[in-house]
């Protein structure tokens, strides 16, 4: 299992028992809002991620972040220019 994944799965497993929702149960695609994440919960996973990927995200990119596929792609831009 690669880096990304392993950080991937962290951050499904993390989210799945913070919303207490089976993984395979969350929606890649859907709002970040709408999967009952509430905005402590997402100050939390933003510091998990850092802390998975050893390297503090911009705020400018965090904005940006609205699903899950977009917290994927944002990490694994960042893992590989690491």
């Amino acid at each position: 299992m690669s880096g990304f994944d392993a950080a991937r799965n962290e951050i499904l497993e993390w989210l799945a028992e913070t919303i207490q929702i089976p993984i395979d149960e969350l929606d890649l695609e859907k709002p970040l809002s709408e999967i009952g994440l509430d905005s402590l919960d997402a100050v939390h996973m933003i510091a998990t991620i850092e802390s998975i990927i050893r390297k503090e995200l911009p705020e400018d990119i965090i904005k940006r972040i609205t699903c899950l596929n977009d917290i994927f792609e944002m990490m694994r831009d960042r893992m590989a220019a690491a």
